[in-house]
């Protein structure tokens, strides 16, 4: 029979053994930590209720109203913290502009809401998505609540009313109409594969303008999904989507054709299987894509400045990216930027407000006790430590009964009936 790990066994060996068995249950988690994630998960199955970024430019009918109301609370809501996250603001006094093709302020979630820009349609369904991941109010016999309850939404009409479809020349006209317009947020609904001066100029003069512009990472397009613009400026803050386990849905470093330098990638937020509303009624949808986690980290963004309203837009990228769960591979990660999104550690990382943060200065967190064990660095960090206790506990009294018998062999039977 096999004796317990005890300091009681044979000499060194006994020592070794023991260290090996500490040895395994420490790093059997750290193993298990380090198992890369599934290369291709499956995109989630598509129903009458999805919501997509671009509709199939052949069939000319709208999106279908949905009649069903989800009562419990989206996954979403405890990824993010929303409970706690609402205990600290809640948007009060920002407006955050929605760039897509429609948005319906009629929508019953969005009642109160919405202070301009709304359009007499919504026929994808998807610019009321995105303000309701935003702003929506909560509503009876319904789990799902914006990421900002209290905020406001300006809808700046972007791309084809029936498609979606923009142009880079459009989207620089609707950032420049979104900060005429006082909006200290603006998320855009859907990305351009390539770029312009001119949508580069409009993105930086959001910023001068006070305004942080929030992009989706990537776009899709017939070859997959595709670096997006204005994303790739370094004033915008670029967004890429996670699943609900937390597995970035594109799990490959996206590179532009004849350029040098990949996709940029600041953070990702929930992207896939999300609840959300559309136009018309109290029916939710789903959907999914990196521009749905544009609008989790608007929302979040507005939170932020809720809290902290003298925060410039570059001091708010800074924040969001600081404050983001770590990805395993570091703030260097091509796929996840700085990680998951954290609205609870972006807001209590300055309990003090605005007058803490200063431009110029680099903004460094204090460390998080959320989700700290999910960054594979911090794992092994923990594992070796217990490791290392756990060696020392069992080696102590063994040594001390070495240094005592001046390192001999135990021997039984002296003539006492004692070891000697």
């Amino acid at each position: 029979m096999d004796r317990p790990c005890t300091p009681h066994g044979r000499g060194r060996h006994r020592v070794l053994a023991c260290g090996a068995t500490a040895l395994a249950l420490v790093l059997a988690p750290v193993a298990a930590a380090a198992q890369p994630a599934d290369p291709s998960p499956a995109p989630p199955a598509a129903d009458d209720t999805a919501v997509p970024q671009v509709l199939d430019v052949s069939d000319a009918s709208c999106a279908q109203d949905a009649d069903r109301v989800i009562e419990d609370v989206p996954w979403t809501h405890g990824a993010l913290g929303l409970d706690e996250a609402h205990a600290l603001a809640r948007g009060e006094g920002v407006t955050v502009a929605v760039l897509a093709s429609g948005l319906d302020a009629g929508t019953p979630a969005l009642e109160g809401a919405v202070t301009g820009g709304a359009t007499d349609e919504d026929c994808r369904g998807y610019g009321t998505f995105l303000a309701g991941v935003v702003a929506a109010r909560p509503r009876p016999d319904s789990g799902f609540v914006g990421v900002a309850p209290s905020a406001r939404i300006v809808g700046v009409a972007t791309g084809d009313p029936r498609t979606g479809e923009v142009t880079a020349a459009g989207l620089a006209a609707s950032l420049r109409s979104a900060a005429e317009s006082g909006a200290r947020v603006a998320v855009v609904g859907t990305a351009v594969t390539e770029g312009s001066a001119e949508l580069s100029e409009a993105a930086s003069a959001a910023e001068e303008a006070g305004m942080l512009v929030v992009a989706p990472a990537s776009v899709w397009s017939g070859d997959g999904a595709r670096p997006g613009h204005p994303a790739r400026e370094s004033t915008v803050l670029s967004v890429a989507s996670h699943s609900p386990d937390g597995r970035p849905v594109v799990q490959e470093v996206l590179v532009v054709p004849g350029e040098a330098e990949p996709a940029r990638v600041d953070l990702i937020a929930p992207g896939s299987q999300v609840l959300g509303i559309g136009p018309g009624g109290e029916g939710h949808r789903t959907g999914q894509g990196d521009g749905v986690a544009a609008a989790f980290a608007a929302g979040t963004a507005a939170l932020l400045l809720s809290r902290e309203p003298g925060l410039t837009p570059r001091l708010l990228r800074e924040r969001l990216v600081a404050t983001a769960y770590p990805s395993a591979l570091g703030p260097a990660d091509p796929v996840t930027g700085s990680g998951r999104i954290d609205p609870v550690g972006a807001m209590a990382a300055a309990p003090g407000g605005a007058g803490e943060a200063v431009e110029g200065a680099e903004f460094v967190p204090d460390p998080s006790d959320r989700g700290s064990m999910e960054s594979l660095p911090v794992v092994l960090t923990a594992g070796g430590t217990v490791l290392l206790l756990a060696l020392a506990a069992v080696a102590r009294p063994v040594l001390a009964g070495g240094r005592a018998r001046g390192w001999r062999p135990a021997r039984t039977g002296g003539r006492d009936g004692r070891r000697d």
